[in-house]
C-alpha cells in the first residue's frame, strides 16, 4: 500500500470511529467514559483510540492517540484511556478484529449481577447463542495481565460482559461494531420484558441456524443500520449535516 492510499484510508477509519462514537454516545452505549478503537491500517501492532479525558461526544478525528499492541503512546500528546489494556488484549489474541467497543450500556450490564443468562430473545441475538461470558473482574482493566484475561474470556465470540462494570464488542467492519453494539442492547431489554411477562422462551438452537442462515450479516445490512443511524444523528444534530 503507497502511503497516500495508506494515508486516505487511515483518515477513513478515523472519521469512522468519531462517528460511531458519536452514535454510541447518542444512544446510549457510552457515557463520558468507555471508548472505541480500530487497527491502524497497513500495520498489525497500532491502533487507533480515543483520548482518556476528552468527551465522547466532541470528538474530531485528529483527536485520536495512536498506541501500539503494549499501550504505548506513539502518536498524540493526551494519555490513552486507563482501559486501553481492553483493546490491546483483544487485538493480540484476535488478529482477525479490527474494531473493539468498550462501553457501559445499563441493561446489557444488568445480567452480570443477576443469576440468569443472557438468553439470545431478538432474531439478531442468533449472533450470541448461548449467551455472554461474563468476565470475573469488576475493576478497571489496567494491566496487561488484565487485558489478556478479558480476552481469553471473550475468546472467539464477538462480545462478552464485563461483571458490573460493561461490555466488550469486537468487529472486523466498523458498521457491524455499531450494528452488534445497538443488537447487545435491545437483545437485554427484550430479556427483561419478556421475564416480566413470563417464561422467557429463547431461540431455539435449530431457529440460530436458520436465523443465521438468513440474516446476510455480510451483506447490505450492517450498511443500511449505519445509514439509518447517521441520518438520525444528523437530524438530532449528534452529527454534522
Amino acid at each position: 500500500m503507497i502511503a497516500s492510499q495508506a494515508g486516505t484510508e487511515a483518515d477513513r477509519v478515523r472519521a469512522d470511529l468519531v462517528t460511531c462514537t458519536s452514535l454510541l454516545v447518542f444512544k446510549g452505549v457510552l457515557d463520558y467514559s468507555g471508548h472505541l478503537s480500530a487497527r491502524v491500517p497497513g500495520t498489525t501492532d497500532r491502533l487507533f483510540i480515543q483520548p482518556r479525558d476528552a468527551s465522547r461526544a466532541a470528538l474530531k478525528p485528529e483527536d485520536l492517540l495512536v498506541v501500539d499492541l503494549d499501550g504505548n503512546l506513539v502518536e498524540g500528546e493526551l494519555p490513552p484511556p486507563a482501559e486501553t489494556a481492553i483493546h490491546t488484549g483483544v487485538y493480540r489474541a484476535r488478529p482477525e478484529v479490527d474494531f473493539v467497543c468498550h462501553g457501559h450500556p445499563t441493561l446489557s450490564t444488568t445480567f452480570t449481577m443477576v443469576d440468569h443468562p443472557f438468553l439470545p430473545m431478538r432474531h439478531f441475538a442468533y449472533k450470541f447463542p448461548d449467551g455472554l461470558a461474563v468476565h470475573p473482574d469488576p475493576t478497571h482493566i489496567r494491566s496487561r495481565e488484565q487485558g489478556d484475561a478479558v480476552a481469553k474470556t471473550l475468546g472467539d465470540a464477538g462480545a462478552c460482559l464485563l461483571r458490573s462494570h460493561g461490555t466488550v464488542v469486537v468487529a472486523n467492519r466498523i458498521q457491524e461494531l455499531l450494528m452488534d453494539c445497538l443488537d447487545l442492547e435491545e437483545n437485554a431489554r427484550t430479556l427483561l420484558l419478556a421475564r416480566q411477562l413470563g417464561t422467557p422462551l429463547p431461540l431455539t438452537p435449530e431457529e440460530i441456524v436458520q436465523v443465521a442462515e438468513s440474516y446476510d450479516r455480510g451483506g447490505h445490512r450492517p450498511g443500511k443500520l449505519w445509514d439509518h443511524y447517521v441520518h438520525l444523528g444528523r437530524q438530532a444534530g449528534v452529527l454534522a449535516a
